[in-house]
C-alpha cells in the first residue's frame, strides 16, 4: 500500500466533510425555490448528516486495531504476544499453557482483570498497578489450576483474563497508525480448548481482526510435522474469513543456525513448508484459492526477539536477565560478539548489551518480522475497519439523502398535470417490472435449492439412488455457470465441500482408535481428537487399552475371528469383549459428537460466508438493474444488512452404533462312560473296566468378532446414510434464506417506491409555478442531484482496497 494508514483514513474523512458541504451548498440553493413544508424535512436530513458524519470522524479517528494470535502445538505463540507487548506478561511453557483466551488492551497504566468463570479453583479480581511479574505469576496460577483440574471436573470453564497494558505496538512511531489508534490484542487458546464456550465467544471477535499464524519449525517428526498442517488448517477455519488478512509466521527458525549448511537448509524448509501449507489450505479453503495463492509467510524467532527488547530496558534486573538468557540459550547467534565481550554478563556496559541487542534482533528476523507485520497492518486493516464505517454513515444519513435528492427534484420536474400523469404512470410500470425483476432473479436463485429438496425426498423415498453429494455440487455448478454468479469463482464451493469436511473429522477419529488397536498401543494424539472433551478421551482410551488386554489387537483386530465360546472362561472373555466394543461405541458417539460439532461450526461458518457472497452477488445484480429502470427513484439495498443469512438454523447431528450379535449355539461334548464287566479267563470272578463314548448336547455363545475394518466400515457406512439428511438440512435452510431475503428486498423496494409517489403527488399539489420557467430552474438543480448522488456513492471508492 503506497499510503500509509492514517493517510488513507485522512483521505475517506476529508472525503466525508466534502460530501456533507456539497449537500450544504445544495440544499441552501433548493430551499430558495421549495414551499416551506419541504423545510422540516431538509432540517432532518441535515441533522441527520451532522449526527453520522461526527460518529464517522469519531470511528475514523479512534479505530481499534485487533490482532489475534493463534499457531500449532509448542509454536511460541505465548512469546510472539510478549514480543508484540514488549515485555513478558502471558505464561509461556514447554507444554501447551494457552488454555483460555487473554485480550490484552492498551492503556497507559498496567492492570490485570480475571474474570469469575463457572467452577473457578483460581483467585479473581482486578488488580491495578501492577507489574509486569505479577500479570505474569497470576495468570500463570489460574492456567496451571486449570490444567491440573480439567480432568476431574468436567464443567471447570476456562479462565479468561484481560490485560490492560502500554503495548509497544502504540509507543512506536513507525506502526503510522491514527493517533487516536487503540490496539487490542487477542491471545487464542490451543485446538484443544477452542470448544469452551468463554473461548468461543472471543473467537467470534476474530472476524474483525488482523490475525497471527505461528508454526512450528523446530519439528522434525515427519508424523507430528503432518500433525502441524493440519492444526494449521484448522486454525485458520476457527479464525473464519479470507487467509489474507492472516499473516503466517514460521516461528523458531533459529533451530537451522547449528547446522553445517545453515542458510541452505533453512531456505529449504521454508520453501517446503510454505508450498505444504498452501496445499493445504487450497485443497481445504478451496473459496479462497486466490487469496491463499498470495499468502504472507515470514520467518522468525520470538524468544531471541523479545530477550533483544529486554536487554534494551532501562530496568537493570531486567537486562541482566535477558542478558544471561541470550548467553545461555543463543550463543549461536551472537557467538561472533561473545568472543569480544566479558564471560559474565553482568559486566557487559550498556555498549556491549546493545552490540548482542542489534545481532538478537537482525538474526532472529524480528526487524523483518516488524516490517512485514506493519506491511500487513497497512494493507488490511483499512480493508477491515473503513467499510463497515463508511456502510453504517450510508445508512444513517448518506443513503436517505441521496435518495430524497433525486426522487425529489425528479418530483417537481415532473409535477405538472401532464408530466404527473405520465410519471404516475411510470411509477406503476416500474413497479410491475421490478417486480418482475425480483421475481426473475429470486427464482433462478431459489431453483437449484428446490431441485436439492426433491432429490433428497426421491432418495429418502428410496425413488433415487443418486449420490446427493455430487448433485448438489451439480446444481450449485449450474448456478454458477449463469450471470451474474459466475463472478463467484469458488466461493460456493463449501456448499457442497462440506461432506468430506465431516467425513474427514470422522475418519481421523476413527483412523487413531484403529491404529491404537492394531497395534496394541493408544495414541490418540490427532489434531481433531483435541478438540474434544478431555474426559472423553481418556475414558476412550482407557476402553482401547482394556480391549488390547483382552487380546483385540494384532491379527484379531486386523481380521476378525469367528469364535465359539464353549467354556465359561471363553463365555466370559467373548462376552467382555462384546461389552469393551459396545462401550466403544459409547466412547466414540460422545467424541465423535464433540468432534463434528466443532467440524459443523466450522463447515456452517464457511456456508454463511458463501451464501453471504452470493447473496452479495445477488443483491448487487438487483440494484444496479433497478437503478438502470428507474435512474431517479435511488434505489439503494444496505449490503451490511440484508446479507446477514441466519446461520443458527443450520446444525448437523451424527449417531453410531457398533457391537456384534452373540448367538445361543449347541456342540456334541464327547464322554467317556467306565463300564466294568466280568470276564471268562477269571471264572467271572473278577471284573474289568472299559469305556463307551456318549454324547451330551452342550449350550455355546457363538459370535463372528468383527475386525477393526468392519467396524470402522460400518462407522462410515453410517455416516453416509444421514447425509441425505445433511443435504436436506442445508435445501431447506437455503429457501428459508433465500425467501427471507426477498421478502425482505421486495419490502425495501417497495418502500422506495412509495416514497417517490408521495414526493410526487406533493410536487403536484403544492408547485404552482409557470411550467417553462419551473423547468427551467429545476431541471439543472436535478442534475446536480444526480452529482449528489453519485459523490455519495463513491465514497466507498475514495481508497484504494486493493493497493
Amino acid at each position: 500500500m503506497n499510503n500509509q494508514v492514517y493517510e488513507v483514513f485522512e483521505a475517506v474523512e476529508f472525503k466525508a466533510k466534502l460530501l456533507a458541504q456539497y449537500w450544504h451548498n445544495f440544499h441552501i440553493e433548493i430551499c430558495q425555490h421549495l414551499p416551506e413544508t419541504y423545510l422540516t424535512e431538509i432540517e432532518k436530513l441535515s441533522q441527520n448528516l451532522e449526527t453520522a458524519l461526527n460518529q464517522l470522524v469519531n470511528q475514523l479517528r479512534y479505530p481499534t486495531l485487533t490482532l489475534a494470535t493463534t499457531g500449532t502445538t509448542s509454536s511460541g505463540k505465548s512469546t510472539l504476544v510478549n514480543l508484540l507487548c514488549g515485555a513478558e506478561i502471558v505464561p509461556v511453557a514447554v507444554s501447551e499453557m494457552s488454555a483460555g483466551t487473554v485480550t490484552i488492551e492498551y492503556n497507559p497504566q498496567k492492570s490485570l482483570v480475571i474474570y469469575e468463570t463457572p467452577g473457578a479453583l483460581w483467585e479473581c479480581g482486578e488488580w491495578k498497578g501492577i507489574t509486569e511479574e505479577k500479570i505474569y505469576q497470576r495468570l500463570y496460577q489460574a492456567m496451571i489450576t486449570y490444567l491440573e483440574n480439567r480432568e476431574t471436573q468436567p464443567n471447570l470453564a476456562c479462565p479468561q483474563s484481560k490485560i490492560f497494558y502500554p503495548i509497544r505496538l502504540l509507543n512506536d512511531s513507525q506502526w503510522e497508525l491514527p493517533q487516536g489508534t487503540t490496539v487490542r490484542i487477542l491471545d487464542l487458546p490451543g485446538l484443544a480448548y477452542v470448544g469452551d464456550q468463554g473461548n468461543a465467544d472471543v473467537i467470534k471477535q476474530c472476524r474483525e481482526a488482523l490475525c497471527i499464524v505461528t508454526y512450528n519449525s523446530a519439528e522434525t517428526d515427519s508424523q507430528k510435522v503432518n500433525s502441524l498442517l493440519q492444526e494449521v488448517v484448522q486454525q485458520v477455519k476457527d479464525l473464519g474469513g479470507s487467509p489474507a488478512r492472516m499473516l503466517f509466521t514460521l516461528n523458531r527458525i533459529d533451530v537451522f543456525r547449528t547446522d553445517k549448511n545453515w542458510p541452505e537448509t533453512e531456505n529449504r524448509f521454508c520453501e517446503s513448508t510454505i508450498a505444504n501449507i498452501k496445499k493445504e489450505l487450497t485443497q481445504q479453503l478451496r473459496e479462497y484459492s486466490e487469496e491463499i495463492n498470495n499468502l504472507e509467510v515470514v520467518k522468525l524467532s520470538t524468544w531471541p526477539a523479545l530477550l533483544s527488547l529486554q536487554m534494551q530496558s532501562f530496568d537493570t534486573i531486567y537486562s541482566a536477565e535477558a542478558c544471561k538468557k541470550a548467553d545461555n540459550y543463543f550463543s549461536v547467534l551472537i557467538e561472533d560478539i561473545l568472543e569480544d565481550l566479558p564471560r559474565n554478563t553482568q559486566k557487559w556496559s550498556v555498549h556491549d548489551k546493545n552490540r548482542v541487542a542489534q545481532a538478537l534482533w537482525q538474526k532472529s528476523y524480528g526487524q523483518e518480522f516488524h516490517d512485514n507485520l506493519r506491511k500487513h497492518i497497512n494493507q488490511h486493516f483499512p480493508q477491515l475497519v473503513i467499510p463497515q464505517i463508511i456502510e453504517r454513515f450510508n445508512i444513517a444519513a448518506g443513503n436517505a439523502i441521496r435518495e430524497w435528492s433525486l426522487q425529489t427534484t425528479t418530483a417537481i420536474v415532473n409535477s405538472s398535470e401532464e408530466q404527473y400523469q405520465q410519471e404516475c404512470e411510470k411509477i406503476s410500470q416500474t413497479r410491475s417490472a421490478l417486480q418482475s425483476l425480483l421475481e426473475e432473479s429470486d427464482g433462478q436463485l431459489k431453483k437449484p435449492c428446490e431441485d436439492l429438496e426433491l432429490k433428497v425426498k426421491q432418495v429418502l423415498a428410496g425413488e433415487s439412488t443418486e449420490d446427493l453429494v455430487n448433485h448438489i455440487k451439480k446444481v450449485i455448478g449450474e448456478l454458477q455457470a449463469q450471470a451474474p454468479y459466475n463472478q463467484l469463482g469458488e466461493k460456493l464451493f463449501p456448499i457442497y465441500g462440506c461432506f468430506p469436511e465431516l467425513n474427514k473429522g470422522i475418519n481421523q477419529v476413527l483412523e487413531a482408535v484403529a491404529k491404537s488397536l492394531e497395534t496394541g498401543k493408544v495414541d490418540l494424539d490427532t489434531p481433531n481428537l483435541k478438540r474434544a472433551n478431555v474426559l472423553s478421551v481418556n475414558l476412550l482410551s482407557k476402553n482401547l487399552q482394556r480391549l488390547i488386554n483382552l487380546g483385540y489387537t494384532g491379527s484379531l483386530a486386523k481380521e476378525g475371528k469367528k469364535m465359539e465360546a464353549r467354556t465359561e472362561t471363553q463365555k466370559k472373555e467373548l462376552k467382555q469383549i462384546n461389552e469393551e466394543l459396545n462401550e466403544l461405541a459409547i466412547h466414540l458417539n460422545i467424541i465423535l459428537q464433540d468432534v463434528l460439532k466443532q467440524v459443523s461450526q466450522q463447515v456452517v461458518e464457511r456456508i454463511y460466508n458463501s451464501v453471504s457472497e452470493l447473496f452479495r452477488c445477488h443483491l448487487a445484480y438487483i440494484e444496479e438493474n433497478a437503478n438502470n429502470q428507474a435512474p431517479h427513484i435511488a434505489i439503494k439495498f444496505p449490503e451490511g444488512q440484508l446479507i446477514k443469512v441466519d446461520a443458527n438454523q443450520l446444525t448437523f447431528n451424527f449417531s453410531f452404533q457398533a457391537g456384534f450379535p452373540i448367538h445361543q449355539g449347541t456342540w456334541e461334548e464327547e464322554i467317556k462312560i467306565e463300564k466294568k464287566e466280568r470276564v471268562w479267563y477269571t471264572l467271572w470272578i473278577w471284573k474289568k473296566t472299559f469305556y463307551e463314548t456318549e454324547y451330551e448336547t452342550r449350550s455355546s455363545d457363538n459370535a463372528a468378532i468383527p475386525s477393526v475394518e468392519d467396524l470402522l466400515t460400518s462407522w462410515i457406512i453410517q455416516s453416509k446414510q444421514q447425509e441425505a439428511e445433511i443435504v436436506n438440512k442445508i435445501a431447506t435452510w437455503l429457501i428459508t434464506q433465500v425467501n427471507c431475503l426477498k421478502k425482505t428486498v421486495s419490502q425495501i423496494q417497495n418502500d422506495i417506491i412509495d416514497r417517490y409517489q408521495a414526493r410526487l403527488d406533493k410536487a403536484h399539489q403544492e408547485t404552482t409555478l409557470d411550467y417553462e420557467k419551473h423547468r427551467n430552474i429545476w431541471v439543472p438543480i436535478q442534475e446536480k442531484a444526480q452529482n449528489l448522488s453519485e459523490d455519495f456513492d463513491s465514497l466507498g471508492q475514495s481508497w484504494n482496497l486493493k493497493s
